[in-house]
């Protein structure tokens, strides 16, 4: 059951992010992987037919469509639900989707993106990060209703819990806002990302500096390499799928593509932190310290509502793209240090 908004004031924001993150890393890991059932599939759309029964229903992208039973809970990343027949015993989690309750569904329903439609009881709570909600006849919500940035039509009465909608004080993005947990919980990554940032500045200064500098040189070709990586890597899966002796191949796909955007993301780290101590005039600034700088930079750049996690997933592929570039293209005029390189094109 999720907490409530007074609890979490930070859950609105961050499901979406976090839906997007499972979408993007379901394509790429499961891909290979074979369902353990059928109503579980990674591509595609998944229906539950008139009087059969499921025990759970997953898909990372496609529509989920209930005209049976479900026990279980029932999941789509990407795609729209739809709940009829005898409905479903556990709850709903749809990350970029709407999602029509016309029959009983025991648990929560949580939606990260997208218009939640309710005409059947609710056992659980209902939690809608951006999205409208419609209670139209015959809907009841045992629990609490909160969204983010949406409306509420129908009968609000229907609702047993607390009604939680707008930019509330429990969706102000503030510092007095967050519960110790959560605010330990960014110290202790920000610290390890700040630590990992400097590492590769010591140990691999090399390719942080040339991909760096692709980013310098090309940022649109580098962010679209970057972008065109993600639909990639799944295409390159599927093909792998299907052949015998790619299969091997696959299990070293995902690890070695994970680490390409986590090496993305240091070498936007490194991007922002050099242009940072540029711009005040830190020409003699050390690799690693100019590293944590860009590090901790990216880190309270996440704290921002919505647009903070995108932004670190577009800086983290932004970077990978220009790793990329800067591993298949042809060596360009050196320089001896970054700084000269970034003299160099001032001067230009």
């Amino acid at each position: 059951m999720s907490l409530p908004a007074s609890q979490l004031p930070s859950l609105h924001f961050l499901r979406p992010l976090l839906a997007l993150s499972v979408a993007v890393v379901g394509l790429v890991v499961l891909a290979p992987l074979p369902a353990y059932a059928l109503e579980s599939k990674t591509f595609g759309d998944v229906v539950v037919a008139p009087g059969e029964t499921e025990s759970e229903v997953s898909t990372a992208a496609g529509d989920v469509t209930v005209d049976g039973r479900v026990e279980g809970d029932v999941r789509s990343a990407l795609g729209d639900v739809a709940v009829d027949g005898r409905g479903v015993g556990g709850g709903i989690n749809a990350g970029f989707g709407d999602v029509k309750v016309r029959a009983p569904v025991g648990g929560e329903v949580d939606a990260g993106f997208g218009d939640v439609y309710v005409a059947a009881p609710v056992g659980g709570n209902l939690d809608v990060g951006r999205g409208n909600v419609v209670l139209a006849r015959g809907a009841s919500v045992s629990g609490d209703l909160s969204c983010g940035g949406c409306e509420i039509h129908g009968n609000k009465e229907a609702v047993g819990g607390t009604v939680t909608t707008g930019v509330g004080p429990e969706m102000n993005h503030h510092w007095d806002d967050f519960r110790i947990l959560n605010l330990v919980g960014w110290m202790f990554a920000a610290a390890v990302f700040a630590a990992c940032s400097v590492l590769a500045a010591v140990l691999a200064p090399r390719p942080l500096y040339a991909a760096a500098r692709k980013a310098e040189e090309s940022p649109a070709l580098s962010l679209l390499f970057g972008v065109a990586s993600v639909p990639a890597v799944v295409v390159f899966s599927v093909v792998l799928a299907v052949s015998i002796i790619g299969i091997p191949l696959l299990l070293l796909l995902a690890p070695a593509y994970l680490a390409l955007v986590f090496f993305g993301a240091l070498v936007a780290a490194y991007f922002v932190g050099r242009r940072v101590v540029f711009a005040t005039g830190g020409y003699h600034v050390g690799n690693a310290l100019a590293a944590a700088v860009g590090a901790i930079i990216l880190a309270a750049a996440y704290l921002i509502p919505v647009l903070g996690g995108l932004l670190i997933y577009g800086l983290a592929l932004f970077g990978a793209g220009a790793s990329v570039l800067a591993l298949v293209s042809r060596p360009s005029r050196t320089y001896p240090t970054y700084e000269a390189y970034v003299r160099s094109r001032r001067d230009a």
